[in-house]
């Protein structure tokens, strides 16, 4: 089964965990980012923009998906936990993938440790595009627990 892992990153956090689980798999991996970068300014960036963009249901423009993602079975979709569910770089995201076959497992990550969050992004997932085959992966877990996790995957 051929995989592909996209992540979205602000701090950094999704980032090294991403690169530290890859070093496992050697998986291809695609960073998206907002067109127009968050503010380094973490308040700016959480208070300001991307609670603007939560509250307005604005799905930003993205760059980074420079990929075919029908040439994978499935995509491992990384991110962190913004206003209650994922970033809205991500909700882009799902908007692209309309009409992907494969299978979409979400990986989040938060400060706080509320599963909730993660049932959030499932259901929103489903709301933007609710043909596509999505589950849930792992939420607030080590890069152990994502090897082992992946490693079953496949």
């Amino acid at each position: 089964m051929k995989n592909l892992i996209i992540y979205f990153t602000y701090s950094g956090n999704t980032d090294k965990l991403v690169k530290e689980t890859n070093k496992h798999f050697g998986f291809d991996v695609v960073n998206i980012n907002r067109a127009k970068p968050y503010s380094p300014d973490y308040d700016t960036c959480a208070y300001v923009e991307a609670k603007q963009e939560w509250e307005n249901h604005v799905h930003p423009e993205i760059t980074g998906l420079d990929v075919d993602v029908n040439k994978y079975d499935r995509i491992l979709l990384f991110f962190p936990i913004w206003w209650y569910t994922f970033p809205m770089p991500v909700a882009t995201l799902i908007e692209k993938l309309k009409g992907y076959k494969g299978e979409i497992v979400l990986f989040e990550n938060s400060y706080t440790n509320d599963p909730k969050y993660m049932e959030n992004s499932l259901s929103d997932f489903k709301k933007i595009d609710s043909e596509l085959n999505v589950k849930l992966g792992l939420f607030n877990k080590s890069v152990n627990e994502h090897i082992k996790f992946i490693g079953k995957l496949n």
